[in-house]
C-alpha cells in the first residue's frame, strides 16, 4: 500500500493554488475539512471589517492558519474599491487607512500576512508599486489563470467559481488536465460553499427578454442576492449570469432585457447566491484535482516551491 501511495504521488505534476476571499465562518467549519480529506489547503484573503464583526473570528483564522495548514492573507481592511479611493483622496490616504493597518491588525493576532488581494481585483501600477516589498503578491483576475510564478508586476492570475461569474464543471476539469500536462499551476477563487439547498436548478419552459418561466417552481433556500446562470453546460462569449429582481413561482425575473438571446427551451439554469459555490460542485473540483495536482497556497508560489521535485514540495 506504501508503495502505491508513493506511485500515486510521483505521477501528480502541477498545482493548484485555491483562494478564498473576505471572510466568512464556513471556511473553518466547511472548506476546510473538506480540503484536508483530500490532503488540500487554501489561501483565505480577509477584511478586517470581518473579523471585527465577529463574521470570521480571530480564533478561526488561528485555526486555518495553525491547524489546517491555511495561508491567510489581506484584502485590506473595509473592502473598498483602492482605484476609486486614490483617486478622491491619494495613495497615501490609501496606504494609512486601509493597507497599513489591515496588514498590522492581522499580524497583531498572530497571522503571517504575505499576500495581498485588492477588492473586487482593482488595483493601478501605482498601487501595485506601494504594496511591492510589503507583501510577495497581489491577484490580477483573468479568464484562463494559469502561471509557472509570479509575474514582472508582483501579480499571480486568478479565475473566479462564483455563481456570478460561473464556469462550468466541465471546463475546470480540462483545466486540471491542462495544468497536468504544462506542469503548471491553476489558481482559482471563490468566497463562500454553501450546501446544494442554497441554490435551485432546473430546465427552461419559456423565454422572455426579461423572464424565464422554468418547468418547476423555483425555490432557492437563500433569497438574497441572487443570480441566475443559463447554459450550464458552456461557457458564453457574452456573460450569461443575471442579477435577479423577483421570483414568482416558476417564473425568474431578471434585470436585463437580452435573456432570449442566451437562453431558449430545454437549456439547464442555475439560481443561487452571487458570492457562492454548491458544495457537490466543489467536492468533485477538489476530489479530481488531488489525484493530479499538488496543492499549493499563495505564499508557496512566491517562493517558487511550485518548481521544486513532488518529493520535496509541501
Amino acid at each position: 500500500m506504501a508503495l502505491s501511495t508513493a506511485l500515486q504521488a510521483e505521477e501528480k505534476k502541477g498545482g493548484l493554488c485555491l483562494q478564498f476571499d473576505d471572510g466568512w465562518s464556513s471556511w473553518v467549519t466547511t472548506i476546510a475539512p473538506e480540503l484536508k480529506r483530500v490532503g488540500g489547503f487554501a489561501t483565505g484573503f480577509v477584511n478586517n471589517q470581518h473579523v471585527e464583526s465577529g463574521r470570521i473570528t480571530a480564533g478561526d483564522l488561528l485555526s486555518l492558519q495553525n491547524d489546517f495548514g491555511w495561508e491567510i492573507g489581506s484584502h485590506t481592511f473595509h473592502h473598498l474599491n483602492a482605484p476609486r479611493f486614490v483617486k478622491e483622496y491619494g495613495i497615501q490616504k490609501w496606504m494609512a487607512e486601509e493597507f497599513d493597518p489591515a496588514l498590522a491588525g492581522l499580524q497583531s493576532i498572530g497571522i503571517d500576512v504575505r499576500s495581498l488581494v485588492f477588492p473586487f481585483n482593482a488595483f493601478t501600477p501605482e498601487l501595485a508599486e506601494a504594496v511591492k516589498g510589503q507583501v510577495d503578491s497581489f491577484r490580477r483576475a483573468d479568464t484562463l489563470a494559469m502561471a509557472d510564478g509570479i509575474r514582472a508586476d508582483g501579480s499571480l492570475p486568478g479565475t473566479s467559481i462564483d455563481t456570478t461569474l460561473y464556469t462550468p464543471m466541465t471546463l475546470i476539469f480540462e483545466w486540471i488536465d491542462m495544468a497536468h500536462e504544462q506542469n503548471s499551476v491553476l489558481f482559482l477563487y471563490g468566497h463562500r460553499i454553501l450546501p446544494d439547498s442554497a441554490f435551485a436548478s432546473g430546465r427552461v419552459a419559456r423565454v422572455e427578454s426579461d423572464k424565464l418561466i422554468a418547468e418547476e417552481p423555483v425555490t432557492p433556500e437563500l433569497a438574497d442576492d441572487l443570480v441566475l446562470v443559463v447554459n450550464l453546460e458552456k461557457r458564453n462569449r457574452k456573460p450569461a449570469t443575471y442579477r435577479i429582481t423577483g421570483i414568482d413561482g416558476n417564473t425568474v425575473t431578471v434585470d436585463r432585457d437580452d435573456l432570449e438571446d442566451l437562453a431558449a427551451e430545454g437549456d439547464s439554469f442555475l439560481i443561487g447566491p452571487a458570492y457562492g459555490t454548491r458544495l457537490s460542485d466543489f467536492r468533485r473540483l477538489i476530489e479530481y484535482a488531488s489525484e493530479k495536482l499538488t496543492f499549493y497556497r499563495v505564499r508557496d508560489i512566491a517562493a517558487g516551491r511550485q518548481k521544486e521535485t513532488p518529493s520535496t514540495s509541501h
